[in-house]
């Protein structure tokens, strides 16, 4: 086993969220415990505890490598669309993809809770924030005028109804007939919603 000044701590915190990530690609959270994380990274179960300070913490931060692996992905998708509908497509593609290419560090971002008595740290919070951020700002380039409030909920109300459609189709059960498929629900529920959250907002301002 490696001693513990083989590595700086950054280097280890590293090594250990390489090591988590890898895994979760092989088998469920639920499978994984400190000691086999240790044992594949090389040192002892309690050197990884002071390095993050509990086991829960350890997993928050590889939901935090996730999600900025998302954010990343999110980002490249709305470089790479010509109008923010198309990007707004294009992020809820890259999410139901990234779900399906990697689906229990997906799932540990939902699976995984802190004790009731602590908070979400401000540096998971800001992730999560991010995340949502670069889809409210399509909605305001796509709707000009829209209260910042309207933007919000309509983000979430996107992001929600794309994470279900993940959900059912990685559970296979979606029971769709031919080819109909998580990517074109997805497509109809944006071509659907898109339209008539635009039209309400004309409506209101009218």
């Amino acid at each position: 086993m490696a001693r513990r000044q083989d590595h700086t701590p950054v280097q280890l915190q590293q090594l250990t969220m390489e090591t988590v990530l890898n895994l979760l690609q092989q088998q469920p959270a639920s499978s994984l415990s400190l000691r086999q994380i240790a044992r594949e990274v090389g040192y002892s179960p309690g050197t990884l505890i002071n390095q993050f300070g509990s086991y829960g913490l350890l997993l928050l931060a590889a939901n935090a490598r996730t999600l900025d692996q998302i954010y990343r992905e999110l980002c490249a998708a709305i470089e790479q669309a010509d109008s923010p509908q198309q990007a707004l497509e294009a992020c809820a593609m890259s999410y139901f993809n990234f779900a399906s290419q990697h689906p229990h560090q997906w799932r540990l971002l939902f699976e995984h809770q802190l004790p009731e008595q602590e908070n979400l740290p401000d540096w998971q919070q800001q992730r999560i924030d991010n995340v949502f951020t670069l889809l409210q700002q399509q909605l305001t380039i796509l709707k000009p005028g829209t209260t910042a409030a309207d933007c919000a909920q309509s983000a979430r109300t996107i992001w929600a109804s794309v994470h279900g459609i993940c959900v059912l189709a990685l559970d296979d059960k979606l029971f769709t007939p031919g080819n109909i498929n998580g990517h074109s629900m997805i497509l109809s529920l944006l071509h659907h919603y898109l339209p008539g959250w635009i039209n309400d907002k004309e409506d209101r301002h009218a």
